[in-house]
């Protein structure tokens, strides 16, 4: 025994099995023996080696814990001054966005030519500079009022009307004056049709409507993600009165090379001959239909002797205009390489 206790705390050093010392079965219970010590001896070395992996896998969680700690303080941060409201770093206010602000006008001209009720176009594309920012809407119509007059010897003269080169309204709903008569107590009102050069008929006067502009208006803002109403409004809606602008409900991104269409629907023709009385005058000879808004444009077409019953009109009228629409607010502008474009996130 002596010996099998010595082979157990020497590890192997007892003799071989073969060695004739001890009986087939002591040999035999001497190798479990010296087995179930080897790996008994693993197992610790394994345990010990699991021991600092388990270590080294707590100290892990615990670094990942004070990251995800850390980037929450970042998120709340962020969405506390720059965020968009959803915690979002890709989302940034108008405000935060980096650039130099400089006042600027967004405008377009729209040709309305002559008796066209057509819908017309216009377009604006913002610069590359940086992105515009609207606060304000508003419009305008430039009068280009001209008229041809044919003279008994067949020539024509050519003039420019009284409201050529003036800005008109673009509504009528502050057109006070429509229809009103003024007094004058040293001169009789001229009979309706009679084309007197002091007054119109007061079946024809309307003074205020001379190259008045109504209309409806489309904008379109081509190829963004956030669509405005895309509905006609009216003219009236771009002021609010005569030349005040309209105040937008909120601040109007749009982004570099963002596309903005006009769609101009005219609702009447300038100076129209509508509800025009013709045929009263001396032999029937004056006014003539489209003599509504003459006298107003500094057309002075009283009985010409000259003209005979059944004769054409003399003057051919252009009552051709530009409507002017433009969005005031202001241009952020980006130095090389800083893009943010809110109307892309």
């Amino acid at each position: 025994m002596a010996g099998f206790r010595g082979g157990m705390r020497g590890m192997g050093q007892a003799p071989s099995p073969g060695n004739g010392q001890f009986s087939a079965e002591l040999q035999q219970l001497y190798q479990m023996a010296d087995w179930a010590s080897a790996a008994a001896r693993r197992a610790e070395t394994q345990a010990g080696q699991n021991a600092q992996s388990l270590q080294n896998i707590h100290a892990q969680h615990e670094l990942i814990l004070q990251n995800m700690t850390d980037l929450g303080n970042v998120l709340a941060a962020l969405k506390q001054s720059g965020g968009g409201g959803n915690g979002s770093p890709d989302i940034q206010r108008i405000e935060n966005v980096p650039g130099r602000r400089v006042a600027f006008d967004e405008l377009v001209a729209i040709k309305i030519d002559a008796n066209d009720t057509s819908v017309r176009t216009g377009t604006i594309t913002i610069s590359q500079e940086g992105p515009f920012v609207a606060v304000a809407r508003y419009a305008s119509f430039l009068s280009q009022y001209s008229f041809e007059v044919k003279q008994q010897d067949g020539s024509i003269a050519n003039f420019l009307g009284r409201t050529n080169g003036r800005w008109r309204p673009v509504h009528s709903a502050s057109d006070m004056m429509d229809a009103f008569l003024p007094a004058d107590t040293q001169r009789l009102v001229a009979f309706p049709g009679t084309g007197a050069p002091s007054y119109s008929s007061p079946a024809l006067h309307a003074p205020a409507r001379s190259m008045e502009f109504d209309a409806r208006i489309t904008m379109l803002n081509q190829g963004s993600a956030f669509p405005r109403s895309n509905i006609p409004v009216p003219s009236s809606f771009y002021s609010t009165y005569i030349n005040s602008p309209f105040q937008l409900a909120a601040l109007d991104f749009f982004a570099r090379a963002d596309v903005i269409e006009f769609r101009v629907q005219p609702q009447h023709v300038n100076n129209p001959n509508s509800g025009n009385l013709f045929g009263f005058g001396a032999g029937g000879v004056m006014p003539f239909s489209d003599a509504q808004f003459d006298h107003h444009e500094g057309i002075a077409d009283p009985e010409n002797l000259l003209i005979q019953p059944g004769d054409p009109d003399p003057v051919t009228r252009l009552p051709e205009g530009i409507l002017l629409i433009g969005l005031h607010g202001y241009r952020i502008i980006q130095p090389p390489g800083a893009v943010v474009n809110l109307g892309s996130v």
